[in-house]
C-alpha cells in the first residue's frame, strides 16, 4: 500500500475462497485498507473523515486512546471489523477474508 495507490492493483479469486492479505503500508500517511463494494466505500467517507476531525486519526498515526474511548459510545469508531484494518506508515497489518459471495469488491483508502 501507498499513499496513492496498492500493489497489485488488482487480484481475482474464486467464490468460497479464503485469502491472507499482509499489507504493508509504504507510504508515509495513515490508511485504511478496506475490502468492500464502491458503494459502501462511498457511505464510510464520512466516518473516515469524522474520525480526522475528532481527532482519532492523524496523517501519520492513529490515536487509539480517542478510538477506544468510543466504545460503548453508539458511535463506535474502533475499526475492529475483518475486512479492515487502519495502518500506520511503515507498519504491517493482516485480513483474512473469506470471499463466500459473488460481488464486484474493492480494496480502498
Amino acid at each position: 500500500m501507498y499513499d496513492n495507490y496498492y500493489e497489485p492493483e488488482r487480484i481475482t479469486v474464486r467464490r468460497g475462497e479464503t485469502v491472507r492479505l499482509d499489507i504493508r503500508n509504504a507510504g508515509g500517511f495513515v490508511h485504511e485498507f478496506n475490502i468492500n463494494t464502491a458503494a459502501e466505500h462511498v457511505a464510510h467517507a464520512p466516518m473516515m473523515q469524522m474520525m480526522f476531525e475528532m481527532g482519532m486519526l492523524e496523517v501519520d498515526k492513529v490515536n487509539h486512546a480517542a478510538m477506544a474511548a468510543t466504545k460503548g459510545s453508539g458511535h463506535d469508531m474502533s475499526h475492529d471489523e475483518p475486512n479492515s484494518v487502519l495502518i500506520e506508515p511503515g507498519k504491517t497489518a493482516e485480513v483474512i477474508w473469506t470471499f463466500n459471495t459473488q460481488a464486484d469488491l474493492e480494496f480502498a483508502c
